[in-house]
């Protein structure tokens, strides 16, 4: 599994948090469901983007991308992301990628001009059929800019030849360094061999960049070069990508610093709100939205806090919570699917630990453990306490989490019943409000006790 990782320029955004957190849910589904991952996210520490910021900060590319690689590890780190296998740079790989494309030249896929090294589009027959492209269509916007030596507008640089005031390196075709494209295509063929079994990320990489990837890789090897292809939707605000070249994007570090809750708590409110949208749907930021998803995953903790230890509860009927949940997450890694699962886990069983546990629960409480815990294993949410998620709420100054006992609420529910025997429907809405309060619902039914909700 081979998933392009970060170029080391600038702090992280949320665009990137929403891809990480993709391919986590990924790595963790592999390992819970016995395989051995072998999970490659590379990081792209030479760019023309990272030697702009170093000539406008005149600081060595070095000291640049030493601080963003930092950066980024505490940002995954803060978001609760596991460590991949490996981790390679690409200054690390040059001579892999020297070798790639003097494959390249040796088949007749590459050639050299003017210093520079070019993939020759057009003796890739599959070239654009990952990206649905047509040829002839992009042909109508390619260009040669000036200085370059292509023989064709299509054609993709694999080496640039050395310019003044930028990093180089030695190689066969004179001075210079690797375009974007080699430098992916060298470091999974190092790690993973000639094919992958997955390979991912952003929405927006798929064209050019993994396009590219492919024709060169398969070019080079004659091996299929992704059994599988994942690419991850884009974070919107106003409906409009979250973009640094559009100026609208949010730092994960700003987005915790921000945060009124600790970070505990700010990771899986940010995990349930990105995996409340389907991988590939774009998301759009908004503060309703983060509201409903803190919501949402208040109400799973609530019910957690009310279950019984491990060895205490047998229900009556056997669930097929586990079988659901995961069988969601295995087609396409249906995230919001598998968390309506956990929330019907919370429905059934809400209504007898409101009651008191009294007589069986519909279904087993130690299945809804089980099934939370599961949820902690896959997608990295309830993993906290439900006490140490209460107590990080109460030191933000938020409403807690209610914490008011199944005898309390039995109670009070009587004392409502008994005000509205007698007409005393004020001192009943008092009441039903304090419930409410504390996240219980009352809902009134035509000849009968009222239906608890949590909420």
């Amino acid at each position: 599994m081979y998933v392009c990782g970060v170029t080391v320029y600038d702090d992280c955004h949320l665009g990137h948090a929403r891809s990480q957190m993709v391919f986590d849910t990924l790595h963790r589904l592999f390992r819970e469901t016995g395989h051995i991952v072998r999970y490659v996210r590379n990081i792209t520490d030479i760019d023309d983007k990272i030697i702009k910021k170093a000539r406008e900060a005149s600081r060595p590319i070095s000291e640049i991308t030493g601080r963003y690689i930092d950066s980024f590890h505490r940002d995954m780190a803060r978001l609760g992301i596991l460590s991949p296998m490996a981790e390679p740079r690409a200054t690390e790989f040059l001579a892999g990628m020297i070798s790639l494309i003097e494959r390249l030249l040796s088949v007749g896929a590459a050639y050299a001009a003017g210093g520079d090294v070019y993939f020759r589009v057009r003796k890739f027959p599959g070239y654009g059929e990952l990206s649905h492209q047509v040829l002839e269509d992009l042909m109508s916007g390619a260009r040669i800019e000036p200085g370059e030596e292509k023989e064709d507008p299509l054609d993709f640089v694999l080496w640039k030849g050395a310019k003044e005031g930028e990093p180089s390196y030695p190689s066969p075709f004179g001075a210079g360094r690797p375009g974007w494209h080699i430098e992916c295509s060298a470091m999974s063929l190092h790690y993973l061999g000639p094919t992958l079994d997955l390979h991912g990320g952003g929405l927006d990489l798929l064209f050019p960049h993994h396009e590219n990837e492919r024709a060169q890789s398969e070019a080079a090897t004659g091996a299929t070069f992704a059994r599988t292809w994942v690419h991850n939707g884009f974070v919107t605000t106003r409906e409009t990508k979250m973009s640094k070249s559009l100026g609208n994007t949010r730092s994960i570090r700003s987005f915790f610093e921000d945060s009124p809750y600790p970070e505990e708590v700010t990771r899986e409110w940010l995990r349930y709100f990105f995996l409340s949208t389907h991988y590939r749907s774009p998301v759009d930021f908004t503060d309703q939205a983060l509201a409903s998803a803190k919501l949402a995953l208040d109400g799973l903790y609530q019910c957690r806090a009310l279950l019984p230890a491990e060895d205490e509860g047998e229900g009556e009927d056997r669930s097929t919570f586990r079988t659901d949940f995961m069988d969601a997450l295995s087609s396409d890694l249906d995230t919001p699917v598998a968390l309506s699962v956990l929330h019907e886990a919370k429905s059934r069983i809400n209504p007898w630990l409101a009651g008191g546990r009294k007589g069986a629960s519909p279904v087993d409480p130690r299945e809804v453990r089980a099934l939370f815990d599961l949820a902690g294993r896959t997608m990295g949410i309830l993993l906290a306490p439900p006490s140490r998620w209460v107590s990080g709420l109460r030191a933000a100054g938020a409403p807690p989490v209610p914490e008011i006992s199944e005898t309390e609420i039995v109670r009070l529910v009587a004392l409502r019943e008994e005000a509205r025997k007698k007409r005393d429907f004020r001192e009943a809405d008092v009441i039903r409000d304090r419930l409410k309060e504390s996240g219980i619902v009352l809902e009134d039914q035509p000849g009968g006790p009222p239906r608890i909700r949590r909420i």
